[in-house]
């Protein structure tokens, strides 16, 4: 028992430890940066970039020499050639040849030099794809983000709403008692504040959705306990859409958006793929050189010669018939013959070379003309979708421009018409408490402040989001205050 009760603080700590992560809030740039380390289109993105920067080791490479060596065993039958006495052999012979080779190429047309200036720029535009696609995903986290933040306002609004229409039938009540108002007044609040559950019903479900998206971009699982800040939402007041123009801020995003960077590199790599090919038109000079040896059990050498002077039959010796071969004039019998040892072989058979290799082009059937064809309308791809690429970015940048102004003054309209539905609620009430008007008149303009609060908290966040957009083309980070 003694034992049990120390455990109890420990046991209380981790309790705490785990409640403290699972109350643990998101801000926006927390969520930012774990969906930049997590998100699998991000993931992939980083994987095509390590590929091409080993495109670009493999083409700097391709500068040193290669070296090789080689190991041949093996047993030989029939007809066939000796590797030691380059000679033709009946019998089965062993065998066993080594090698070691290298070579390196002197000039190729300027081939390596313009395969790893390619390779840097699809490297560099791999890169910069990576990066766009950071870009948009933070766009996406910020939208859902902010999806979240207006959801729950809208969803404490209806709690609100529902609060107050609480009130509002305990009033009704009393003044029914009193006999100031009919019996059909309890009514009409009953069926408001069924209304008004239906709208908490349905924004609380809109805030579930909202931040199984936000978990969906983040690799979260549906289940995980995600709760994001509630940051003092306040709209710039140095913002102003109607004094922004199209040149200064497309002229500050074609050096921060990464998409341009990359449509750039690509004309860059494409212009060296014409070097590229244009290089199968100059000769290739390269050296090289070679070591090897051989052994064979067919490899014999006599020990000593028997001379014999000019013979005109077959000599016999021994009781065998022997073989002549002449050294000069000088006809011999080898004698005691023996097998050459290993290493003896090798050392004997030990060959070196050393030379230099040139490949002269002259007809190669038009390949390499139309290949420096390709090559060129490679460029005028990359130039058009280049355009293309800009020409985009103006028109987002328009269209940015002009959300942003609409969404002012939709918000200032929104406004407008929030403070004029508060006004005329508010007298609607006083004169309900006086019994000048009936519980339908309340409930109308009730519903129509509801209905103009709920527009003024769109248009905020709505604004909002328009204002971060024009800050994303701008270069400016995505923060929230």
């Amino acid at each position: 028992m003694k034992y049990n009760l120390k455990l109890v603080p420990v046991l209380c700590a981790l309790l705490l430890g785990i409640s403290a992560k699972a109350q643990e809030t998101w801000s926006l740039e927390r969520c930012v940066q774990y969906g930049l380390e997590n998100n699998i289109s991000i993931q992939q993105a980083k994987a095509n970039v390590r590929t091409s920067l080993l495109a670009e080791r493999q083409a700097k490479a391709s500068r040193l020499p290669n070296i090789s060596a080689s190991f041949d065993a093996g047993q030989q039958f029939g007809r066939t050639i000796d590797r030691t006495t380059n000679q033709f052999s009946t019998i089965s012979t062993g065998f066993n040849s080594v090698g070691l080779s290298a070579g390196m190429s002197l000039f190729n047309g300027g081939q390596i030099h313009h395969a790893v200036k390619q390779a840097s720029w699809d490297a560099q535009a791999a890169q910069a794809d990576a990066d766009q696609g950071a870009n948009s995903l933070s766009l996406q986290i910020a939208q859902a983000y902010l999806n979240i933040l207006l959801f729950e306002e809208q969803l404490q609004n209806a709690r609100k709403r529902v609060s107050q229409s609480q009130e509002q039938l305990n009033v009704t009540l009393k003044l029914i008692d009193a006999g100031t108002l009919p019996m059909a007044d309890k009514y009409n609040i009953l069926a408001q504040i069924a209304q008004g559950e239906q709208a908490s019903v349905q924004a609380q479900n809109n805030v579930d959705l909202a931040y199984l998206s936000l978990k969906q971009l983040l690799q979260l699982e549906p289940d995980y306990d995600l709760q994001i800040e509630r940051p003092v939402i306040q709209i710039p007041t140095d913002a102003n859409p109607d004094e922004t123009t199209l040149s200064p801020v497309y002229a500050t995003a074609l050096t921060t958006q990464p998409n341009i960077r990359a449509a750039d590199y690509r004309i860059k790599s494409a212009e060296e793929g014409i070097y590229l090919a244009q290089s199968a038109y100059y000769p290739s000079v390269s050296i090289f050189a070679n070591l090897s040896s051989n052994y064979s059990t067919a490899y014999k050498l006599p020990g000593s010669y028997l001379r014999i002077p000019e013979p005109n039959l077959p000599v016999r010796l021994d009781g065998e018939t022997k073989s002549l071969q002449f050294i000069g004039d000088t006809a011999v019998i080898p004698q005691n013959i023996r097998t050459v040892k290993y290493l003896d072989q090798f050392d004997q058979n030990f060959g070196q070379s050393v030379g230099l290799s040139i490949r002269i082009p002259i007809y190669q059937n038009g390949r390499v003309r139309l290949n420096v064809e390709r090559a060129r309308l490679s460029v005028l791809t990359a130039q058009l979708q280049q355009n293309q690429t800009h020409q985009q970015l103006k028109n987002d940048i328009q269209t940015a421009i002009a959300n942003a102004r609409a969404a002012r003054r939709q918000l200032e309209a929104a406004q407008k018409s929030f403070d004029a539905n508060q006004i005329a609620y508010q007298n609607t009430v006083k004169r309900h408490d006086l019994g000048a008007v009936n519980t339908l008149d309340l409930t109308t303009a009730r519903n129509n402040l509801d209905i103009a609060e709920n527009d003024l908290t769109v248009a905020r966040f709505d604004y909002l989001f328009k204002l971060k957009i024009l800050d994303f083309y701008e270069g400016k980070p995505l923060r929230m205050n």
